[in-house]
């Protein structure tokens, strides 16, 4: 497994974030969990990390830049 080093200063920014998206409750504990796992920013699709840059603006970002732009296959029909 592979896990996405940030700063305590980027977490710290990123929590930041959450906190002033999400309201209190069970929503805001999920967001917070998320974040302090250790392989939190690392890309769903191909494995490499995520940038702060893109975690900046969309903290719930789940791919990197190069996968986000990757076309979405259609599943496959049945016939």
């Amino acid at each position: 497994m592979h896990y996405h080093y940030l700063t305590i200063d980027q977490r710290e920014t990123l929590e930041k974030i959450i906190r002033s998206k999400v309201a209190e409750g069970p929503s805001l504990q999920a967001a917070l969990k998320r974040l302090h796992q250790p392989d939190y920013g690392v890309c769903d699709q191909c494995g490499k990390d995520i940038g702060f840059v893109r975690l900046e603006p969309d903290p719930w970002a789940l791919h990197c830049q190069a996968c986000s732009r990757l076309p979405v296959s259609a599943p496959a029909r049945k016939t």
